[in-house]
């Protein structure tokens, strides 16, 4: 690998450790990412850096690659990359038969950093923003096709959503309903906003998949002034799933979700 002397910066934020609710000097770090790289994106630096290559021609190497990235994992073999290591993984409980029931079980794919990626993170350095988030203990829990019953995180097109979880009710500043929830494009960041909840509760919402959305991967947004006080929150939460959503194809990841991440600051009260 071609040495790298440049350096880097990460910015961060502090969110509280839900895990450790007794602890009230804990917190977690979250990452300011920047921007969504496509394939495209990684081809057009390389053209930059590198005139000789044509765009067209890294893009469908780059496409090769990936493609054959799944074929063999879907053979059953783990591959390692500069990048990533992948490792085909089942998740959910068996009982002593092994028999393979796809509404307790899910095949997914374990990803976690190279030696090479692991190599590249010491030119990071980590910054903190100085800002800390008031998570207030909300959080999306689970995402659930019902059309399927699947909560691997992929979505059928037109089909009605389940989203359970803590404090998720999505209000306007004002008290009306329903405020902003959206599916954000992971690849463009084109954002389609769900305009109508079937079931809007502080711990369950309920809406329909537009029939005409994209093929893609997405992130659930919830924006929401609401609190559980008697008073409105002085600023918009913004709550992130933590997982990708899939529509369309079947996902290549196929974890069952465990949570997100309030990534806004809910002013003074919880």
């Amino acid at each position: 690998m071609a040495e790298n002397k440049q350096s880097h910066t990460w910015i961060f934020d502090l969110r509280e450790n839900t895990l450790t609710k007794d602890v009230k000097d804990d917190y977690t770090a979250t990452v300011r990412t920047l921007h969504s790289m496509s394939v495209e994106d990684i081809a057009r630096a390389i053209v930059a850096e590198r005139t000789e290559y044509r765009l067209d021609t890294i893009m469908n190497i780059a496409n090769l690659i990936d493609e054959k990235i799944r074929d063999f994992i879907c053979q059953g073999n783990t591959v390692v990359t500069g990048t990533a290591l992948y490792s085909p993984t089942i998740s959910g409980v068996f009982s002593a038969n092994g028999t393979f029931d796809p509404a307790k079980h899910a095949l997914g794919v374990n990803i976690s950093p190279a030696k090479d990626l692991r190599s590249e993170l010491e030119t990071v350095t980590p910054e903190f923003s100085g800002y800390v988030k008031d998570l207030g203990g909300a959080r999306i829990g689970q995402v659930k096709d019902t059309i399927t019953g699947k909560t691997d995180g992929t979505l059928s097109p037109g089909g009605i959503v389940e989203v359970t979880g803590k404090k998720i009710k999505s209000l306007n500043a004002d008290g009306t309903a329903p405020g902003k929830v959206v599916l954000v494009n992971t690849e463009t960041q084109a954002e389609t906003d769900i305009t109508s909840l079937a079931i809007n509760d502080p711990g369950r919402l309920m809406f329909a998949i537009p029939a005409t959305l994209p093929e893609g991967t997405y992130q659930l947004r919830v924006e929401t002034y609401y609190s559980a006080s008697n008073k409105m929150l002085t600023a918009v939460r913004t709550i992130d799933y933590g997982l990708p959503l899939h529509v369309g194809t079947a996902s290549t990841g196929g974890q069952t979700g465990t949570g997100g991440e309030d990534t806004g600051s809910d002013g003074s009260f919880g």
